[in-house]
């Protein structure tokens, strides 16, 4: 497989599987404020935090052997156009500011997990 399929291939995978993640994290963060009636100030601070962790968790399992940063790059983009479409899909509201700040989240955890694993 020549070089720049392997990284957009391994850029997808992460994208994709972190955002299996994060719909995990929804759904049991949804499920956890209707058990104990959290309040809606607080679900989109937690929001994001599962977003870190669905982002990071990805970047950890799938960036392997070489080109960590590109791979991270491709897998930040992927993630979020695909996070955008089915959240848009599921009817919720398109907010600028929420897809940049899902993007510039992203994109920098999946940096500093690729240095990381970079410096290995």
């Amino acid at each position: 497989m020549s070089n720049t399929k392997s990284t957009i291939l391994g850029g997808v995978k992460a994208g994709a599987l972190a955002l299996a993640f994060s719909c995990i994290g929804v759904l049991l963060l949804a499920l956890v404020a209707k058990l104990f009636g959290l309040s809606d100030n607080i679900l989109p601070v937690i929001n994001q935090i599962l977003k870190i962790v669905a982002v990071a968790l990805a970047m950890i399992l799938c960036l392997r052997e070489e080109k960590f940063v590109a791979k991270g790059l491709v897998g930040s983009v992927v993630f979020c156009l695909l996070s955008l479409l089915l959240f848009s899909i599921l009817g919720g509201k398109f907010n600028i500011g929420q897809v940049l700040l899902d993007f510039a989240i992203a994109l920098v955890v999946s940096v500093i997990i690729a240095f990381i694993k970079a410096r290995r």
